[in-house]
């Protein structure tokens, strides 16, 4: 996950009219994007949603701060420099802005009429490809008054993707659609954005189509408040990973015969999705947002690092103690995981659900000093006996990481709360 910006703005303020009748609509907004990343930016009518995108955009110069995109910086910038930002972005617009004069493909080529040395007859069979991959090879010849509103949209994303582009703008893509349309035209756009690797930066009032969003950016009286649905999505895999953890005592307990290779599998598929969450979690901290998402993702950053140190001690332990015999109903190997499994399940469903009491419960059971982990380690590690006394360390090591784990997600969710 890239942590360097593709768009960067800084200090940026926006005006409109002079002297008294001056209108400011943005208002010292710091705000930064990344590659690959799917960014709506909402708020009521009038709030500077479509200022921000033309200024990100170089269709308009800023007034005062810093706006760079893919490191060139657009305040005093050139006419020259201004161009050569808009070649790396794909503008959607509401009303489409087809012509008229000339056929679907005609309207997709005039997305590469800049590209430099450029055959007709590749620019054609590029236009083509993309209307195939909208949908539309069949209307290649069409003009747009022979198209559906829908089918128009779709046009114009096929325009705006033709030639790579880093980054799409989309201005109200939806709001001349109805919703089914409106829906499939930002599912589409989010399928092909995802498959060029690029960013999408779009402005609409349409609640529906949130969901698709990576970040969602609220912008009223020219200033921005952020939330982050990337988050969002690695907390809930992250408490269904503690889940799966959980499971470890009953598959590597009893990893042996036919059944081996598949509770092994499980078990690197687990370790796959926590290595992944780990390294999401590490990137996403690194880049700059806003103080409340930085907060937030600090947080889960921390988080996602104490549970890839859980898994690997779960891991450890679970093998080393099915080595040692210490397992079966009723062991004491047994007995401890009931008691750690009942921990780890339940922290996990504290942090999907972010209960502030459930974590505070589970923070002042498993705190350094609680009373009910003492006790625990204690009553567990004395059943084991002198023949078993090669594992004792083993508990000790895991209760003390379990210990770590759910006295943090106690601080977490407090974090959590504090900002919903």
């Amino acid at each position: 996950m890239n942590t360097e910006p593709i768009i960067a703005i800084e200090g940026l303020s926006h005006s409109f009219g002079k002297g008294n009748a001056a209108r400011t609509v943005l208002i010292d907004v710091d705000i930064h994007f990344y590659p690959g990343e799917i960014a709506i930016v909402t708020g009521p009518s009038g709030s500077g949603k479509t200022t921000l995108l033309t200024l990100a955009g170089a269709l308009r110069s800023p007034q005062s701060g810093s706006v760079k995109v893919a490191g060139r910086e657009l305040n005093g910038a050139t006419g020259r420099t201004q161009l050569a930002v808009r070649r790396k972005i794909g503008f959607i617009f509401q009303h489409h802005n087809l012509l008229e004069s000339l056929s679907a493909v005609e309207n997709v080529q005039m997305g590469l009429e800049h590209e430099a040395g450029l055959p007709k007859g590749e620019s054609r069979r590029r236009a083509l490809d993309m209307l195939e991959r909208v949908g539309l090879s069949d209307h290649a010849a069409k003009p747009p008054s022979a198209l559906s509103g829908g089918q128009r949209q779709r046009v114009a994303i096929a325009r705006a993707l033709v030639r790579d582009p880093a980054i799409v703008m989309a201005d109200e893509p939806t709001a001349a659609l109805d919703s089914h349309s409106g829906r499939e035209i930002v599912d589409l756009l989010h399928k092909l954005a995802r498959e060029q690797g690029c960013s999408i930066l779009l402005v609409t009032h349409d609640n529906r189509i949130l969901d698709v969003a990576d970040r969602i950016l609220m912008l009223d009286d020219g200033r921005i408040e952020e939330s982050s649905r990337a988050l969002e999505r690695l907390k809930k895999n992250m408490a269904a990973t503690m889940q799966a953890i959980a499971r470890y005592p009953a598959l590597l307990g009893g990893a042996g015969g036919a059944d081996a290779e598949p509770q092994v599998q499980q078990v690197q598929v687990t370790r796959k999705q926590i290595e992944d969450a780990r390294r999401t979690a590490g990137a996403l901290a690194a880049r700059k947002w806003g103080e409340s998402l930085l907060r937030r993702t600090a947080a889960l950053a921390e988080a996602a690092e104490m549970l890839y140190h859980i898994e690997a001690s779960s891991r450890t332990f679970c093998a080393a103690i099915a080595l040692s015999g210490a397992v079966g109903t009723g062991s004491p190997a047994d007995r401890l995981f009931q008691s750690l499994e009942f921990l780890l399940l339940s922290a996990g469903d504290a942090l999907a659900l972010e209960d502030i009491e459930d974590t505070e419960r589970l923070a002042a059971m498993t705190g350094d000093r609680g009373e009910m982990m003492k006790t625990l380690r204690e009553k567990q590690c004395d059943a084991l006996g002198p023949e078993h006394a090669g594992t004792v360390g083993l508990f000790y090591d895991l209760t003390d990481v379990f210990s770590r784990l759910v006295y943090f997600l106690h601080g977490l969710a407090r974090c959590w709360k504090e900002m919903a």
